[in-house]
């Protein structure tokens, strides 16, 4: 009995009250509805914001400035194939493969103007040693032709009544006859040979046109425009005359001194344009000055008489050097002396 008893206070002792438990369980919603959790409890914590650095806002701002790059059309060697896939790349890629394209298509008609004008020059080189040997083998063959000028038989040996006389006749007849022979051939020799140096250079004179046309046809490309051409012509025949070049010289003018009289006409306007606005420039200082200008000193030498013998001195440099080098510098330099 002792034993029962006891063990049922033990277990009455470890079990929990149901009052107990309902009392806890409405003491922990009233906790809940009484005091609500405040907005900032239940929020996160908000990370702290970083701002931006100059450098970081300058290169936002410059993208947003930066213009978008066009699309650039396929390069026209590209197969419709490849220009398919050229549709796909973006257009920062497309402007440096095409740009690439032309660097490399500029590079390679370089190139083969380069080798074409050396397979010219050693073409022509040819003929001029052809040329050159047809001519010497032509005077050859006169030199050697005058050693044997035929001689006309003596008519009188037929009337002297002797018959050895008659022989000595029809033998000299027939030495005169192969002379006369050899002769004719010597010289239709000589013909052939002046025809075949004449021919080869011509040649030479025609590669030379046809390499200088093809150079003008690049290089400046107006000379053979129907509108722009006579212009230009008439302009490059007055620097020419102001350089001293006569109207015969200028129309054998080739393409080296065309395509440096242009540049000497290109020159020549960038200077008068030049001084036109210096000379603008110095007229808006003297005005902002307002003195008059300065008088030359009692029996010092006057202002235009230096300036006039310096602008002679200036004159016979750019003379002297126009004549020393033939370049387009030089000739830019000497019409400026000129205009002044």
């Amino acid at each position: 009995m002792n034993d029962g008893e006891n063990t049922a206070v033990s277990v009455e002792d470890f079990l929990v009250p149901v009052e107990e438990t309902q009392d806890t369980t409405d003491t922990t919603e009233a906790v809940t509805d009484d005091a609500p959790l405040s907005e900032e409890a239940l929020e996160p914590e908000a990370s702290e914001e970083v701002e931006p650095t100059e450098e970081e806002v300058a290169d936002e701002e410059a993208e947003a400035d930066e213009p978008e790059v066009e699309a650039v059309p396929a390069p026209n060697s590209w197969s419709k194939e490849d220009a398919k896939v050229w549709g796909q790349l973006p257009p920062e890629a497309q402007a440096v493969v095409a740009r690439r394209e032309q660097e490399r298509d500029r590079f390679v008609r370089e190139a083969g103007r380069k080798a074409a004008e050396t397979k010219t020059q050693v073409e022509n080189q040819a003929r001029e040693i052809l040329a050159q040997q047809a001519e010497d083998h032509s005077i050859a063959l006169q030199v050697y032709a005058q050693q044997f000028q035929p001689q006309a038989p003596d008519q009188r040996l037929l009337y002297t009544g002797n018959p050895d006389d008659v022989l000595t006749y029809q033998r000299q007849d027939a030495a005169y006859r192969a002379a006369a022979s050899q002769q004719q051939q010597l010289q239709q020799a000589i013909a052939q040979a002046q025809q075949q140096a004449r021919a080869a250079r011509e040649q030479v004179s025609a590669e030379d046109i046809r390499v200088e046309t093809e150079r003008l046809q690049e290089q400046l490309p107006d000379w053979f425009d129907p509108s722009a051409g006579p212009k230009l012509k008439a302009e490059l025949q007055s620097i020419g005359a102001e350089l001293g070049y006569p109207a015969e010289l200028m129309a054998q003018a080739g393409a080296t001194d065309i395509i440096a009289l242009n540049k000497a006409r290109e020159w020549k306007v960038k200077a008068e344009k030049l001084d036109r606005i210096m000379s603008k420039q110095m007229a808006q200082v003297r005005a902002a000055k307002g003195k008059p200008p300065q008088m030359s000193r009692p029996g010092a030498p006057g202002g235009k008489g230096v300036a006039a013998m310096r602008s002679q001195a200036d004159r016979d440099a750019a003379i002297q050097s126009f004549g020393q080098t033939r370049s387009g510098e030089a000739a830019a330099a000497l019409l400026l002396t000129r205009t002044r």
